[in-house]
């Protein structure tokens, strides 16, 4: 839960590959941002809007050329859910993996980690931002490489990535 009234009321964290595959935990996983302290924060927004789609892929060659590892991740947020007819709310936001590729001898691991989220506008027309990070690493018999996407969405539809 967040000081300035915003919460995450889902997952904090969870894994996306594990071992080379999606995780079979996947599709139960999401996470939210919307108004902290009130029962039932999710059936009281309402005008959701979206999703929004942030699409990436994860890519790595070997020292032949051959792609070993190639998978797709596609992060989708609802954005706009107003709580008693304001603010800009997160209900939902989850992870899709379209495709998974990892050949022999190389194991792929990711994970979200949700930070708190907090009010990116007013006390009277709060904006929820959700700042969310995808980590992991890429290895083989000989080495490891790691890699990580930083995003905040925002309660409005927009977002930024680094």
């Amino acid at each position: 839960m967040s000081d300035d009234g915003i919460a995450n009321v889902a997952s904090a964290a969870w894994h996306v590959i594990e071992s080379g595959k999606p995780s079979a935990s996947l599709a139960s996983n999401t996470c939210n941002a919307v108004p902290a302290g009130i029962a039932d924060p999710l059936h009281s927004l309402t005008g959701a809007q979206g999703p929004n789609s942030l699409v990436w892929r994860l890519r790595q060659e070997n020292g032949f050329g051959v792609e070993v590892v190639d998978i797709s991740f596609d992060l989708r947020w609802e954005f706009g859910a107003r709580h008693r007819g304001g603010g800009a709310y997160i209900p939902n936001c989850y992870l899709y993996v379209p495709r998974c590729t990892v050949l022999w001898g190389f194991t792929v691991d990711v994970q979200v980690h949700v930070h708190n989220p907090t009010n990116g506008g007013t006390e009277t027309a709060p904006v929820a931002r959700l700042p969310l990070t995808v980590s992991g690493s890429v290895s083989s018999l000989v080495n490891t490489h790691s890699v990580q996407w930083d995003f905040v969405l925002f309660g409005d539809g927009q977002y930024s990535a680094s």
